[in-house]
């Protein structure tokens, strides 16, 4: 019987750190390209600066979706044209 309650429990764990917490989507405005995979957008009071992976999309003020986990590696920003690229670090300043 204790055999089946620890198995009951491993599994439990397992499914647990299986299942992975949905990511968070953010609307930015305005996105600018700063350099060589570096982005930012600007809201009232702060800059948020997105560092992306073999990035070529340029762009001058266009809004975007950024899809980010922070513990998660499949992590992007999505342009208005669908386009997409893999988004390593997201920072505020």
């Amino acid at each position: 019987m204790r055999y089946l309650s620890n198995v009951a429990l491993i599994l439990t764990l397992f499914v647990s750190a299986a299942s992975a917490s949905p990511a968070d989507y953010y609307r930015l405005q305005g996105v600018k390209r700063v350099d060589q995979d570096l982005y930012s957008a600007q809201s009232s009071m702060t800059t948020v600066y997105i560092q992306t992976e073999y990035c070529y999309h340029h762009t001058f003020g266009e809004d975007a979706t950024l899809k980010y986990d922070q513990y998660s590696f499949d992590n992007k920003i999505i342009w208005r044209d669908g386009s997409t690229c893999s988004v390593k670090k997201v920072w505020v300043k």
